[in-house]
């Protein structure tokens, strides 16, 4: 009976340390500090054009994509992924032009 009840204090102090140490790692947790910003340079002007070449790229790829799959596999439970997805990541792709954005306000050719 002693026993049990060392196994059960024993099992108590490793269950509150892990619940500590994981407290710990989530409040050190890079995602909720800032982003730095970044430094100026020299290429600003051809990153930024890269900038949003690149979020075209992979916003055009990711819709495709979740469109194929549904095109794949065409039950209920597909076009809701797909469209929960198509949602996502127009979400990102206005949040992050909208980022580039406020660095280099965009030119006509950006918007087309």
């Amino acid at each position: 009976m002693r026993r049990e009840y060392l196994w059960a204090l024993l099992t108590l102090i490793v269950a509150i340390a892990l619940g500590l140490g994981l407290l710990s790692i989530a409040q050190d947790n890079p995602r909720s500090q800032p982003v730095p910003e970044l430094k100026p340079s020299v290429y600003d002007k051809k990153l930024l054009r890269l900038d949003r070449r690149g979020v075209d790229a992979a916003y055009s790829a990711r819709v495709a994509l979740l469109f194929q799959n549904w095109m794949t596999d065409t039950n209920k439970e597909s076009q809701d992924r797909a469209l929960r997805g198509h949602r996502n990541a127009r979400e990102v792709y206005v949040k992050v032009m909208t980022g580039i954005d406020a660095r280099d306000p965009p030119t006509e050719d950006d918007l087309k």
